[in-house]
């Protein structure tokens, strides 16, 4: 979830808007699951903590007691829009966390971001850069309701 975020984060940011970036986790426990906050909005953000997000991508249980307009859930977690990331991961590139990737994809397709290949290589990690790029565009082009 730490990379999906700041890699959303620094998109928003490259295309003009104003992002706030919290993370809620245990530092003192390694591997623990990781709650991330994105807030963006064309004006300068007052204060990045909300009541109700637009979106929400759960991706793990922690966090179902927060509250959002619409909720996309790896497979088994909500009852609004499931996805199997992690499965497609699997399938697709041979890891689960490539459901990262792909999640991401699904994200930028909901908040209408466009970028570059050459641009979102700027932003992602250096390790298995081509396998990333191609989850996020298997994200993105997942075709499952109306947007």
């Amino acid at each position: 979830m730490r990379v999906i975020s700041h890699v959303l984060a620094m998109a928003l940011k490259e295309i003009g808007y104003e992002v706030a970036l919290l993370f809620d986790y245990d530092s003192s426990i390694r591997n623990q699951r990781i709650t991330a906050y994105l807030t963006y909005d064309q004006k300068p953000i007052e204060n990045p903590m909300i009541d109700e997000a637009d979106i929400l991508i759960r991706l793990h249980q922690k966090g179902d007691h927060l509250v959002a307009q619409k909720t996309i859930c790896d497979t088994g977690l909500c009852t609004d829009e499931e996805i199997p990331f992690g499965m497609m991961g699997v399938e697709k590139f041979g890891q689960v966390i490539f459901g990262n990737m792909i999640a991401l994809g699904r994200l930028f397709r909901l908040i209408d971001i466009h970028m570059s290949n050459q641009e979102l290589e700027k932003l992602l990690p250096r390790s298995y850069v081509k396998e990333n790029l191609k989850a996020i565009q298997l994200g993105y082009d997942l075709n499952l309701y109306e947007d």
